[in-house]
């Protein structure tokens, strides 16, 4: 069976938990085995939060990183994924949200989509050129390699068209005086950071911006200031202990503020929880996050 129709199914599919939570009511006034009913009650309540509410929630997490050599207030999204699960609809309660914080730029860490196709990807990013600041991104394995679908240039060619600047092995300097760099997909071999060390390529701190954090265990401390990533969706269902078994990296990222002890010496790095969903439509203790970063000298 066709793995998009697969995922379709079980997001549909899911609606069956309501009829399931009804008849289980329904059985607990006849008093038999009700400790077997409230534990089936539990679990099918648990599986209703996190398929149809907790994903649709939109946080913003307040982090102040203090150190990093400038000044920036920055948004940060990862892991949209729209397609199969997450809509048009959802980015625009996104792009509201993002519209009301203080923030100088917005950084988008890659994963945008999820199943999409190509003819649906102008339609589905038109909410990104609503946004008040500049906007910077990298795309990540779902847009352009396995297990996502080929989707490279069609989905650049409608982030541009948004306004919205792509700056894969690019150095951008913004009208503050700020740098942006940006690194590809490390799974499709994209993630070279050659580019940041070229003769007068930089000049002072560089925030890069990289779909999977693992991307940072190759630069050198004086390639970034910060590194802001995405990728590992903090779990995505963030069950202690467990949670740790899906995420995708090599070295032990999660999410939030870490310090990688590359080859070279300590890199600074910020893992973006995302808003999207992929596998399961399911998010659990780990709602849609919208990271406000302030960057202190």
């Amino acid at each position: 069976m066709d793995k998009v129709l697969i995922k379709q199914l079980l997001f549909h599919g899911s609606w069956l938990v309501f009829p399931a939570i009804a008849w289980l009511l329904w059985r607990w006034r006849g008093g038999q085995h009700r400790w077997l009913l409230a534990l089936l009650l539990l679990t099918c309540t648990l599986f209703a939060w996190a398929r149809f509410i907790e994903p649709q929630i939109i946080q913003v997490n307040q982090t102040v990183l203090r150190g990093t050599g400038t000044s920036a207030r920055i948004a940060l999204i990862s892991d949209i994924h729209l397609g199969v699960y997450k809509n048009r609809q959802f980015l625009e309660r996104v792009v509201d949200r993002i519209n009301t914080l203080p923030a100088d730029a917005v950084v988008i860490a890659g994963d945008l989509t999820y199943e999409a196709k190509a003819s649906e990807l102008h339609e589905l990013f038109a909410p990104l050129a609503r946004l008040q600041v500049p906007v910077y991104a990298v795309l990540g394995n779902h847009d352009q390699e396995p297990p996502g679908r080929d989707l490279d240039k069609e989905l650049r060619g409608a982030l541009r068209t948004h306004g919205v600047k792509v700056i894969e092995g690019q150095i951008i300097t913004d009208a503050q005086g700020r740098q942006w760099a940006g690194l590809g997909d490390r799974w499709a071999g994209k993630d070279d950071p050659g580019f940041l060390r070229a003769a007068g390529a930089i000049n002072g701190p560089a925030i890069v911006i990289a779909h999977n954090p693992d991307s940072v265990m190759q630069l050198h401390p004086s390639d970034a200031t910060i590194v802001l990533a995405g990728h590992t969706h903090g779990g995505q269902i963030r069950i202690p202990w467990l949670y740790r078994m899906a995420i995708p990296t090599e070295y032990d990222f999660d999410r939030g503020e870490q310090i990688a002890q590359t080859a070279q010496g300590p890199v600074r790095v910020f893992t973006a929880r995302g808003v999207g969903e992929i596998g399961l439509p399911l998010r659990l203790f780990n709602p849609p996050t919208i990271d406000l970063l302030q960057l202190q000298p």
